[in-house]
């Protein structure tokens, strides 16, 4: 409790300082925290405080100082060399903290100071709608856009908040914030999202929808209780200027595989799907290839979790499983209003493959998405997924297998000699004469990238590969029998991209992984 003394003087040498330190007030706080801020706590009544500072305190450590003391601060400016020589002789345990101590090894004082432990949701929601908070958020979110990143990722640590955030499919660190942070950008970031501020126990996911000068964005929000505290993760979502998906023209494909996947658009039913790991573009590429296919006299419906970009004169389904409407009942519900192309974010499970099977049998076109490393392990896993051999084979009409790799920034590329990645990417045929890198510029923050392309493979079904389907045949099988039939692989796209300059043989092989880029040889082109 205060004490119902005034406050004393402010210490006129250091021999004060130390007796400070080793004070009971003092004892309210971690001695760590005290040495990281150069904070030292003097005096308390139950009307004020004298709290001794090496430098002027930030908002940060004054509204931290203030959530223990809960009295108005008096701030005395003190040598800073004198005052970290008492802190650093200050006691580092006594029975009163001992007792403070939770059965995480964490200090009352310590969840007081950063935040994670506070008694009311109002102090929550107060500590988020500050102003220093908000605008920190706010920076957070512009220098996402400015810069082209697809994710935000807070993570709490035992030295505060670091930011990351992940451009061109690779993360980077931009900020650590100190632990007095903690708290208040995570709440202001669920405030955002609509989600519990007060439950840090479980996984939380919400949406937001913000604007960031001239553009719109829709934010996916994801929180995760972890050692240090919680993490939140926001995933950046923004379609283009007028809100449209991009074009298949724009995506930087192999001419005579976008020609193919064309060709494979224009069909009036059957399936066609593209497959690959999280994060390699699968939902911009259909959108583009479905932008082609919703013209005015085509009745377009989709269903996704969540719907990701907006098309006009589409039909756009948004499952959500806590009513009870998934995937499998949207389709059902989808296909009594006569669609012609029907797209379904992602195959999940055997009933939803089934149906959206069915559906490209009865005269529909239907577009998805399936997790597999690359084409041909589409047909395994929808077979094993339970549909039957039969239907798969009546009814698919190609598989596209794509990554994403990022492009050699155009602003300060340059010719370049091979180096051991581009032989080992053009192995055992000898690589070009010369590839072109980016050094590094403030264009592209001296990563010598700037954007991402796509490097594909198409597999189009024939009778050959239907019929093996139908057989049973393996997995390698059907892929040599792909190969044989001119489908191409992720590797001599890969080579393909090097060899027009558009990116280099380390970062092919950085997104393709050794199993990856080995699956198939490297002579074979598109057809």
């Amino acid at each position: 409790m205060p004490s119902s003394a005034a406050p004393a003087s402010p210490p006129s040498d250091a021999a004060a300082l130390r007796q400070a330190a080793a004070g009971a007030l003092a004892q309210r706080f971690p001695v760590r925290w005290l040495e990281e801020h150069a904070v030292l706590p003097l005096a308390q009544s139950s009307t004020d405080a004298h709290v001794a500072v090496g430098a002027p305190p930030s908002p940060q450590v004054r509204d931290a100082v203030a959530r223990v003391l809960r009295v108005p601060i008096t701030w005395v400016t003190v040598p800073s060399s004198e005052l970290r020589a008492a802190l650093h002789a200050a006691p580092r345990t006594s029975p009163e903290r001992d007792a403070q101590v939770t059965s995480d090894g964490r200090s009352a004082a310590d969840d007081a100071l950063t935040g994670d432990h506070v008694a009311r949701v109002d102090d929550l929601r107060a500590a988020a709608s500050r102003e220093p908070v908000v605008q920190l958020v706010n920076a957070m979110l512009a220098e996402a856009v400015r810069t082209g990143a697809s994710d935000i990722h807070v993570e709490s640590r035992a030295d505060g908040v670091h930011v990351r955030m992940r451009r061109d499919g690779v993360l980077h660190d931009v900020q650590t914030l100190g632990a007095d942070f903690r708290a208040a950008v995570l709440s202001r970031l669920k405030v955002l999202a609509g989600l519990d501020i007060a439950e840090r126990r479980l996984p939380q996911d919400g949406r937001a929808r913000i604007r960031v000068g001239a553009r719109e964005l829709d934010l996916r929000v994801s929180t995760l209780p972890a050692l240090h505290g919680e993490g939140i993760v926001l995933r950046l979502l923004d379609a283009s200027v007028d809100g449209t998906p991009r074009s298949l023209d724009t995506l930087g494909m192999d001419a005579a595989l976008r020609d193919g996947l064309r060709a494979l658009l224009q069909r009036q039913s059957g399936l066609l799907l593209v497959t690959g790991p999280t994060g390699s573009g699968k939902t911009t590429t259909l959108y583009a290839a479905l932008s082609e296919r919703a013209t005015p006299d085509v009745k377009t419906v989709t269903v996704e979790d969540p719907v990701e970009y907006r098309l006009d004169g589409v039909t756009q389904l948004p499952v959500n499983l806590r009513a009870g409407f998934g995937f499998p009942q949207a389709l059902r519900a989808m296909l009594r209003h006569d669609p012609d192309v029907i797209l379904v974010g992602e195959m999940r499970d055997s009933e939803t493959a089934e149906i959206a099977v069915r559906a490209a049998l009865t005269g529909h076109l239907v577009l998805s998405t399936v997790h597999t490393t690359d084409a041909v392990g589409a047909l395994t896993r929808l077979r094993d997924m339970g549909v039957p051999a039969y239907l798969l084979a009546a009814t698919l009409q190609g598989v596209l297998a794509q990554r994403l790799v990022r492009r050699s920034c155009a602003a300060c590329a340059a010719p370049r000699a091979p180096d051991a990645a581009d032989l080992a990417l053009f192995a055992p045929q000898a690589p070009p004469a010369q590839v072109l890198a980016g050094a590094g510029c403030t264009r592209c923050s001296d990563t010598g990238f700037a954007g991402r392309i796509a490097i594909a493979e198409l597999v189009r079904m024939d009778d050959a590969l239907r019929d093996a389907l139908v057989r049973g045949a393996s997995t390698s099988t059907l892929r040599t029998m792909a190969r044989d039939a001119g489908s191409g692989s992720l590797r001599a796209d890969g080579q393909r991209a090097v060899r027009d300059g558009l990116t280099t043989g380390a970062e092919v092989l950085r997104v393709l992984g050794e199993a990856e880029s080995e699956i198939a040889p490297t002579s074979t082109p598109h057809a």
